[in-house]
């Protein structure tokens, strides 16, 4: 949150933040578990394929923990702002009166668990954020936002 204080405009508030749903976890701790299996296994090739799988579990594992932490999805009164990464900052600003279109992308797994695939675009750019927690929401609060810029005019 330091750095969404720091990134807002005067006079520019925070509609809606939006997060990235725990299902971004499912596939590490399923080859963790495939890992474990065949380490408890340990004989011979198992053993190896286990110690393999579970090296790469945790490298997967490690690597959403920092995109859930290190990214920000937030609805303001003037804008969208995304923000993906902890070392390396990735950061998109789009104006919400510049919006051409906003689709929700869900799978059969992603409407059960209510995550899903937010597209954005704006002048030819069309940006991707994957894993997005309750993305009808999120469509929402951003057609209330435009539609109230648009009454602001």
């Amino acid at each position: 949150m330091k750095f969404l204080t720091a990134y807002l405009q005067p006079g520019e508030a925070v509609m809606y933040r939006a997060q990235i749903h725990l299902f971004i976890f499912a596939q590490p701790l399923i080859i963790l578990a495939l890992g474990y299996y065949f380490w408890y296994l340990s004989t011979g090739l198992n053993y190896y394929l286990g110690v393999t799988l579970l090296f790469l579990g945790l490298v997967s594992f490690v690597q959403r923990l920092f995109v859930k932490l290190g990214s920000v999805f937030v609805v303001t009164n003037l804008r969208l702002v995304f923000k993906t990464g902890i070392i390396q900052r990735k950061t998109r600003d789009l104006i919400l009166l510049r919006i051409e279109g906003l689709w929700i992308n869900q799978s059969i797994i992603g409407r059960i668990l209510n995550y899903g695939t937010v597209v954005v675009s704006t002048g030819g750019m069309t940006n991707t954020y994957d894993y997005v927690r309750n993305p009808l929401r999120f469509k929402r609060e951003v057609d209330i936002c435009i539609e109230g810029s648009y009454n602001r005019e």
